[in-house]
């Protein structure tokens, strides 16, 4: 009897599986990549960029090798069945390398599960293929655009701000769109305005609430969405004007309005609300993701089966099945009434350029197992997450949700003005696929018309052309002062958004970029708000200063389908890492030219340094600016400046409980310039 190894990238996915395949197959993980690049070096530019790549020596991942060594040498076939993405052909590859070592007669073929599941993973067994070279390719470029781009950029900062900095293709725009939008909110300019309403009432027992919309005609100013009063004088008078002015109903509109079932899961979209209703951060959410995808052990004993929960969670295309389609619609059919499901199937087109469709939307796989079946075998981050995608995947292939909206058109005379006011409500008449989720909750992907949206969501009553109405006291008419917002700070959520529509990097990487500007001081967060540090700021400022190709939101994008062309057989690698070499190294050489640092100069406060007497100056370090003594480094005196810029008065010294391990006196609580630390007293 032939013996295959089945190698698979993750332990968890590999038990799965091994209870799907049966005694002729030997199933073996990865645990990830097996080969990368040394930690230095490893590209020869000379010779056409040719990397070299290691096996690597971190803990565990020798025996990892020497384990597909000695399964591969018993093998008649190695079926490769890494991640179905760029990375995991790559990691594929080196397998490959490593088994063809280990046996030259055994065949290998690389074997692709959408989903772990019996019947997924039987799917991939009937479908082996050749590994994807142009994938492959597509991977080496990537990884040697980071290790030559990113290492020589890294460097500069090191020279030119402080050892330790880093820059990358995609770490250092997603950086700049952080910055680029605290600048925005320095430069904002608040505009005051008006927002003048009256509570009216008619002959039907419910009252509401109308807004200013014009005065004699012309209608009042436009602020964001909403018209508006800009001086307080003018809505002072427009109040008391309104109070004795006499109300009718000038005009009734009533129309349909419906909204479209939401698309499934992409990645993006999924980090999006799973951040915004889940309050879930993309690393975690991924994470958790991954639990799903590779199965999850239901019922006890004998009874239980692991399964993979979800399809692949890595995926940009808005693609669903036939097979699951048609599923989800007798699912439906059965659980909400046949009138929820639509004559024909929803299908759904990404508004993405350069979407790689080789995987479908992210989905439950099996519609046997909702969530309320599971959720006892589930934790609860794992069952929440869970629920998020079976809701939306039903979702997406019920019927519209049918609104009834009305528009009522308000005249007020007054002694010496004709005003115009405006009421407006929206009824949930069909939920449709607002059945899953209720009338008003918000969605990643969901983009309703602006025609269905309305200004508020007042419920009207019965009103009739002509009709009388009179003001509501209290609270009658008033006149609420308000200001414009600057442009909100990126939350995680956003930020996902944002690079999705910029074009910046790939499902794959959006948790891992956010990951990156965070641990490198270059962020912090303010709640779930992304604030960029002046450490930051100051890397972005400088770099955009020196026209750094790596700072250029439009670059980093063009890269990107650059690597997608050459993953697609339409470019070479060395049509890419080429030109991308050579405009970089002329950028450092030009910036290295410039003599001295980029911190900004010292400058001096206008006090005196209580310890030496000298002159106290601010000056900039890795942790941003901070107050020193031009007397240093003979004199060591330091004050923080805090977040709001303002000097922070020394901390004193705490005496401890805790005893120094090396003399046994009592530790002291100390402030230092990144926190509070312990020191021998």
């Amino acid at each position: 009897m032939s013996k295959i190894l089945l190698i698979v990238e993750s332990p968890a996915k590999a038990k799965t599986i091994k209870k799907y395949v049966g005694d002729g197959y030997e199933v073996l993980a990865s645990k990830g990549h097996i080969k990368d690049l040394p930690k230095k070096g490893g590209v020869d530019i000379e010779k056409g960029f040719q990397e070299t790549y290691e096996l690597l020596e971190e803990k565990g991942k020798p025996e990892v090798v020497k384990a597909i060594r000695a399964a591969a040498k018993k093998a008649d076939k190695v079926l490769l069945a890494t991640d179905p993405d760029r990375e995991g052909e790559a990691i594929a590859y080196h397998l490959m390398e490593v088994a063809k070592k280990a046996n030259k007669e055994a065949e290998i073929k690389r074997v692709l599960f959408e989903e772990i599941t019996k019947r997924g993973v039987q799917r991939g067994l009937d479908e082996p293929r050749e590994l994807d070279s142009n994938l492959y390719e597509a991977q080496r470029t990537r990884r040697v655009l980071d290790r030559i781009g990113g290492y020589p950029l890294s460097s500069l900062l090191w020279k030119k701000l402080a050892f330790g900095l880093s820059a990358g293709r995609v770490q250092t725009p997603a950086l700049r769109i952080i910055v680029d939008r605290q600048h925005e909110r320095d430069a904002f300019v608040a505009v005051d305005y008006w927002l003048v309403e009256a509570r009216l009432k008619g002959e039907k027992p419910h009252s509401f609430m109308a807004m200013l919309q014009s005065v004699d005609g012309t209608k009042l100013d436009k602020v964001g969405s909403r018209l508006a009063v800009l001086s307080e004088a003018d809505s002072s008078r427009y109040v008391s004007d309104l109070k004795v002015a006499d109300y009718s109903v000038k005009a009734i509109t009533k129309r349909k309005a419906s909204r479209k079932a939401p698309a499934p899961y992409t990645t993006s979209k999924l980090q999006q609300d799973a951040a915004n209703r889940l309050s879930m951060p993309p690393k975690r959410t991924m994470r958790i993701a991954q639990q799903l995808y590779e199965g999850m052990t239901l019922g006890r004993g004998k009874n239980s089966e692991t399964v993979g929960l979800i399809t692949y969670m890595r995926t940009d295309s808005v693609r669903l099945s036939p097979d699951a389609v048609n599923e989800c619609r007798a699912y439906i059919a059965k659980r909400f009434g046949k009138d929820s499901v639509p004559e024909k199937p929803n299908l759904f087109k990404t508004k993405k350029q350069n979407v790689q469709d080789a995987h479908e939307a992210i989905r439950p796989t099996r519609l046997d197992l909702p969530p309320e079946e599971v959720s006892k075998y589930l934790t609860d981050p794992q069952r929440r997450l869970y629920k998020l995608i079976w809701d939306r995947f039903v979702a997406s292939q019920m019927t519209p949700a049918v609104f009834d909206q009305t528009g009522v058109e308000i005249e007020a005379k007054s002694p010496s003005h004709v005003y115009g006011l405006r009421a407006s409500g929206s009824v949930l008449k069909v939920a449709g696929w607002r059945a899953v989720y209720g009338a008003s909750t918000e969605l990643a992907g969901e983009e309703p018309s602006p025609a269905d949206r309305t200004d508020d969501d007042d419920s009207l009553p019965e009103l009739e052309e002509g009709e009388g109405l009179h003001v509501v006291i209290p609270p009658g008419v008033q006149g609420h002062h308000k200001k414009t917002e600057p442009p909100p700070l990126f939350t995680e959520a956003t930020l996902v958004k944002k690079l999705e529509e910029e074009g910046i990097g790939r499902p794959s990487t959006y948790a891992e970029i956010i990951s990156k500007v965070e641990q490198r001081s270059y962020v912090e967060k303010d709640g779930n708000k992304l604030v960029p540090t002046p450490l930051g700021t100051l890397v972005i400022e400088k770099l955009v200063a020196d026209k750094f190709d790596l700072a250029d939101i439009g670059f980093t994008r063009k890269l990107e389908e650059d690597l997608d062309a050459v993953g697609e057989a339409r470019a070479k690698r060395l049509d890419v890492l080429q030109p991308f070499h050579d405009r970089l190294q002329a950028q450092i050489a030009h910036a290295v030219e410039q003599k001295g640092k980029w911190w900004p100069e010292p400058v001096e406060i206008g006090e005196s340094c209580p310890e030496s007497g000298d002159p106290l100056v601010r000056r900039w370090g890795r942790n941003g600016p901070f107050i020193g003594c031009t007397k240093y480094p003979e004199c060591r005196y330091t004050l923080n400046i805090g977040p709001d810029g303002e000097i922070e008065e020394p901390k004193e010294p705490e005496l401890t409980d805790y005893d120094c391990h090396e003399c046994g006196a009592k530790m002291t609580k100390r402030w230092g310039r990144n926190g509070w630390f312990l020191g021998c007293s």
